[in-house]
């Protein structure tokens, strides 16, 4: 006896597969543009970063009067009182203790370091555990 039930044809089991195939070769193009994305963040955290180095060299090599702390330098330049400070989840600059301008964002722990030979040690670790030390020189007399 043969009963009058639906069931699944070889057409729409085919179909289905066909769909899932289609939806599945998508799989490595969404991975691929990830990578990318992350490519470009770290691209941009880089790119921040040299800009923070490059500044701050400038000012620091210009600077005299060193105050340093854990988290924050103070020093003078061009007669102008400038100060970085870690603030939150960034490091800041401020100039004669007016406004801010943060200089690099997303750090967890940041802790500069005056060294007997001229040397200002920075070390930064950003939220996601990438640690970056830079090392600034400063002129006679400076510290």
């Amino acid at each position: 006896m043969l009963s009058n039930k639906e069931a699944f044809t070889l057409l729409e089991s085919l179909f289905s597969l066909l769909i899932l195939i289609i939806v599945t070769s998508f799989i490595p193009l969404i991975f691929q543009s990830y990578q990318s994305v992350l490519k470009v963040m770290d691209v941009d955290k880089n790119y921040e970063w040299q800009l923070f180095m490059n500044q701050t060299r400038k000012e620091i090599y210009q600077g005299t009067g060193f105050i340093v702390t854990d988290h924050a330098i103070i020093f003078s330049s061009q007669s102008k009182q400038i100060k970085y400070e870690g603030y939150q989840n960034m490091v800041r600059r401020s100039v004669d203790n007016k406004g801010h301008e943060p200089l690099l964002t997303t750090i967890k722990q940041d802790k500069w370091t005056k060294t007997n030979d001229g040397r200002l040690i920075y070390e930064v670790t950003f939220e996601d555990n990438i640690k970056l030390i830079a090392c600034f020189y400063v002129q006679e007399g400076g510290i």
